[in-house]
């Protein structure tokens, strides 16, 4: 294990990880902060990060390539700093009174986690018990600066398809051997690649990450008439699937069905193969063709992406499944247009890990609430911003007991495993396997461990909480339902939520293989 050249390469990554902290310093400054205020919160931080970024860069420099197992190294370590640099806004905002809620070491370290994780849990409660009296504060938002607020829905962008893999394109001494940094820090099974160079992968994907960021923001402030602020916040957080809201009542905070139907539209396509959303964009722009040659082409990539079919039927079963249950129950007194639009609306964002609420759906009849905890659990597609298991995996586990099926009837037969026309090598099913059993242990290991340290909260509650973590979801059901944050929460279990958070984000092995004594042995 070359720790130097680990130590050089957390160094660069960091340093451009400072450089993130002049949007919210520019927006800070022009919405009449003060100056100081704006330097302690994230003046500060970019020079540490910057500084310490450039020393370690600098003085463990090396030119050698990296391999799978450092990449791993690097990926968390560079992960656990992100956060705790991360984490100095909410301490400096706390500390200079900025904001009424008290969250302390453990809290901020949670929110930076939850954050960069895309998570989406907060512990800035929905009721603020002791409002700071600054002229900027609007009501319906977090009592915060709303530079602050900026800063969580901005590592939530940052963190949705992995900083490290942009930090890739900016610097080209990693061009070389770094793909293990890519694959490492990419969701999903690498089923699909886009390209064989890292760069070329890392930019692309970027490119179509900051244009739906841009299309997003246009069509909330322009077409749905959000507040440019609103719009450029909520779009931070539904690209990345996140769920960070500047409100404190999420997107329901706007009551605009058009809000609702953009937001949902994009968190729908954000659960997508980034892959296949380029090769679909690739072929839409293609000029030199006819517009319906453009949408016969872009149809048979969608058409004949077997994980992109599971996803969206799954997605329409359990919207299908609670709308019904909602136009069915009695004791709900909302027109049906009402029912449809909020039934979807949080299908999605569940679904797709991204946590934001139009309504409070804890209050929905029991087999709503038990078809988007069975949702909570899928995530979306590889390839994507989501949490979860991801689709793809459920696909396989699926052909993979229909296989065992036949076999217990006709045992001489060989049934060879697809995914359209590609055969699948054996490896990979065991892969899945052992990704599903490690998750499923980590997942009610959580839960008892939540119990164990939050002895007032119900099974119930334990149970969703750990899922939410580990999942990448943010709210949940119970303690943790629409209208709840983490905010009750010790400082002791927040430091372990913000474990799973991280088990989660970085697809469990990566964090695992740290603990495993040959990773660290050439």
């Amino acid at each position: 294990m070359r720790i130097s050249l680990i130590l050089s390469l957390t160094g660069t990554i960091l340093a451009f990880f400072g450089l993130s902290f002049a949007l919210p310093i520019i927006v800070g400054l022009y919405m009449g902060e003060q100056y100081t205020d704006v330097f302690w919160m994230f003046g500060l931080p970019m020079f540490i990060s910057l500084s310490l970024g450039a020393f370690l860069h600098n003085y463990f420099h090396s030119e050698q390539d990296i391999r799978n197992r450092e990449a791993f190294l690097l990926v968390t370590v560079v992960w656990i700093l992100m956060v705790i640099v991360g984490a100095l806004p909410f301490i400096a905002s706390e500390k200079l009174a900025l904001m009424s809620y008290k969250i302390g070491i453990a809290g901020a370290i949670f929110e930076s986690m939850s954050g960069l994780s895309t998570t989406g849990a907060t512990v800035l409660d929905l009721e603020s018990s002791n409002p700071v009296n600054i002229s900027q504060y609007n009501e319906g938002y977090f009592d915060a600066p709303k530079s602050l607020l900026l800063w969580r829905s901005q590592i939530q962008w940052l963190g949705g398809m992995g900083i490290i893999v942009l930090a890739t394109i900016i610097f080209s001494r990693l061009f070389g051997g770094g793909i293990q940094v890519l694959q490492a820090e990419m969701p999903g099974t690498g089923i699909t690649r886009l390209k064989p160079q890292m760069a070329q992968t890392a930019r692309l994907l970027w490119s179509l990450y900051f244009f739906m960021t841009v299309v997003e923001i246009l069509l909330l402030s322009l077409v749905a008439d959000i507040p440019l602020y609103d719009a450029i916040c909520n779009s931070f957080s539904t690209v990345s699937t996140g769920g960070f809201s500047p409100q404190r009542d999420s997107i329901g905070a706007y009551d605009s069905p058009l809000a609702m139907g953009i937001v949902t539209f994009f968190m729908l396509i954000s659960g997508i193969n980034f892959v296949i959303l380029y090769y679909v964009f690739n072929s839409l722009i293609d000029f030199s063709r006819d517009f319906s040659d453009r949408l016969r082409s872009s149809f048979k990539i969608l058409r004949e992406n077997e994980e992109l079919l599971f996803y969206l039927n799954l997605v329409l079963f359990s919207f299908s499944l609670i709308f019904i249950t909602l136009v069915l129950d009695t004791k709900n007194g909302n027109s049906n247009f009402s029912k449809f639009s909020h039934a979807s609306f949080q299908t999605v964002s569940l679904l797709t890990g991204t946590g934001f609420t139009t309504s409070n759906y804890s209050l929905w009849p029991q087999v709503s609430i038990f078809v988007l905890l069975l949702a909570m659990f899928t995530g979306g597609c590889a390839g994507s911003t989501t949490g979860g298991i991801k689709m793809v995996r459920i696909m396989l586990l699926f052909k993979a007991l229909k296989r065992e099926l036949i076999l217990v009837i006709h045992p001489r037969a060989i049934i060879k495993l697809r995914i359209g026309d590609k055969v699948l090598n054996e490896d990979l099913f065991r892969n899945v396997g052992v990704f599903f059993f490690i998750f499923i242990i980590l997942f009610l290991l959580g839960s008892l461990i939540t119990l164990y340290l939050e002895p007032g909260i119900s099974v119930i509650d334990g149970i969703s909480t750990s899922l939410s973590c580990l999942a990448n979801i943010g709210p949940g059901i119970g303690a943790i339902g629409p209208t709840e944050t983490y905010s009750t929460f010790e400082d002791s279990t927040l430091l372990f939520l913000s474990i799973l958070m991280m088990l989660g984000r970085l697809e469990i092995i990566t964090v695992l293989l740290l603990f495993y004594p040959d990773t660290y042995r050439d």
